[in-house]
């Protein structure tokens, strides 16, 4: 066992200990069962397949050494479902064989400092957080079903965030709804939704409509993108 590779002593479930015993013996990454939590409940058990796993099992010992080194409370690890995995507390949790070129890591802080600067004024940091927050709470989800992805497309993808809340922003609107419709327009072999997010003047309730920015998701594949342009209109 990794306990036992590890010496006398040390403590696998540690993770500053685990990460200095992989520095010095890598391959032994795909020895650990790898785990994903929502709200420090386990949702998924990772198991890197193909070509490529060494690359994801570096990935994954990048995140954790970010967790404890840079404050990372967020990553984007899509996948396919392949089966379920016991872990050593008897627990039973799916298991996915995450795909690479999705996989990202992020702060809070960082979204908010890509979209207002360095400096970030005091409301337009609180909007965003907000924004954040409501999604990672409010709508939180296991990425299941097409709206889900859909949402998780929207809270992980910076640059859209950061180019609707910057014009929001710019408005003094705060945002009042998330809603994700189905798309009536959709190219072939695709599952397009629609995700709108509905903002406020809170200063001017009565006096102005609120605007909603809305773009295009398409979840047919493992990896979400966005087809098409952001596009926003006025509504009573």
């Amino acid at each position: 066992s990794i306990a036992q590779h590890m010496g006398e002593g040390a403590n696998p479930q540690d993770p500053r200990q685990l990460l200095a015993y992989l520095d010095e013996n890598p391959w032994d990454a795909a020895a650990i069962i790898w785990t994903l939590s929502l709200d420090a409940t386990v949702i998924y058990a990772i198991q890197p397949q193909g070509a490529y796993s060494d690359r994801v099992y570096e990935r994954l010992i990048q995140f954790l050494r970010e967790q404890l080194t840079e404050g990372v409370e967020r990553v984007s690890i899509p996948g396919i479902l392949v089966g379920k995995a016991m872990l050593m507390s008897g627990q039973v949790v799916p298991a996915i064989v995450p795909t690479l070129r999705c996989m990202y890591s992020w702060t809070t802080q960082a979204l908010v400092e890509t979209v207002c600067g360095s400096s970030p004024d005091e409301s337009a940091r609180q909007g965003i957080e907000n924004f954040l927050e409501r999604v990672y709470y409010e709508l939180r989800n296991l990425g299941m079903t097409p709206q889900e992805r859909a949402i998780n497309y929207a809270a992980t993808n910076a640059f859209n965030v950061e180019r609707i809340f910057a014009a929001a922003l710019r408005e003094e609107m705060d945002l009042d709804a998330i809603e994700v419709k189905r798309s009536p327009i959709c190219r072939s072999n695709s599952e397009c939704w629609e995700v709108l997010l509905t903002f406020f003047n809170p200063k001017k309730v009565f006096e102005q409509a609120r605007k909603v920015y809305r773009f295009t998701v398409d979840v047919s594949d493992v990896c979400p993108v966005m087809v098409g342009r952001v596009r926003s209109w006025f509504v009573r």
